[in-house]
């Protein structure tokens, strides 16, 4: 292993030990999302259509991209929290490289959007029972949510970049990544151009058609959710769509990393 790949390594341990210790402000990010799906669970019931499946069945793919889409809010906060702290002030002073801080922070906060998926997928396939169409289509589905909480990660650290605290990012990023959220579609449908311009849409819709539509990727997007009951099929197919999820998220590290390489004063 390269001595670039050890400082990483290093900075996403440290990472990792700092998160375990404020266990609360993690147990809250990991719970408010289980809370959501079980409450929505309830909600849209289990009352079934012609096709044997569930509103839920159709609706949880956006509260996985919801639980995701939380690594937006907890990056900004960490790394304003570091910025206040001063860490990031010393560690400039070592030759650790703002690069290197940025991708170690990238891969810690990586590996508990994993958990965050792993921990929603036992709720809703091992104990809600909902549908999926096969196990590979899954593990597919898992991957492509995961490069999507890759980018929310990215544009929480660009949020960071320019907050001057740790209640400033908080806002800042809490607005922005409930806004996405919801002009997606992916808690509620919503019909409108607007849906197009937001990385949730994509990855939320991938995901249903991939999941519980079973739907290859040479097939066509819908409009939103409500695939049979409103929704158009779109001139993108899910290739496309994966194409644009891999956009954004490589958009938002290279600025991530820009933005956050040229903010050397805090």
């Amino acid at each position: 292993m390269s001595i670039l790949d050890n400082k990483i390594l290093q900075i996403s341990v440290k990472n990792v030990k700092e998160k375990l210790r404020h266990w609360q402000f993690l147990f809250f990010s990991l719970g408010l999302p289980i809370m959501f799906t079980l409450m929505f669970y309830f909600i849209l019931g289990t009352e079934e259509d012609p096709s044997g499946r569930t509103g839920f069945d159709y609706g949880f793919s956006g509260m996985v991209i919801y639980a995701v889409g939380i690594g937006t809010m907890n990056a900004a906060i960490m790394f304003a929290g570091e910025k206040g702290s001063g860490m990031l002030t010393r560690l400039d002073t070592m030759p650790t490289g703002r690069k290197n801080i940025f991708l170690g922070t990238l891969i810690s906060e990586t590996f508990f959007l994993m958990l965050q998926i792993i921990i929603m997928f036992i709720i809703g396939y091992g104990f809600l029972g909902l549908y999926f169409v096969n196990p590979l289509v899954l593990f597919i589905a898992f991957l492509v949510t995961i490069l999507f909480g890759i980018s929310s990660v990215g544009m929480g650290i660009m949020i960071a970049s320019v907050s001057k605290n740790v209640e400033i990012a908080n806002a800042f990023s809490l607005m922005v990544y409930m806004i996405l959220i919801f002009i997606s579609g992916s808690l509620m449908p919503f019909e409108s151009v607007i849906v197009y311009f937001t990385p949730p849409y994509w990855a939320k819709q991938l995901y249903l058609q991939l999941t519980v539509m079973g739907d290859g990727f040479n097939d066509n997007l819908y409009s939103s959710s409500l695939i049979g009951a409103g929704a158009k099929a779109i001139p993108i197919t899910l290739l496309g769509g994966l194409l644009i999820i891999v956009a954004y998220t490589v958009i938002f590290v290279i600025l991530g990393i820009l933005l956050f390489q040229k903010k050397t004063k805090f």
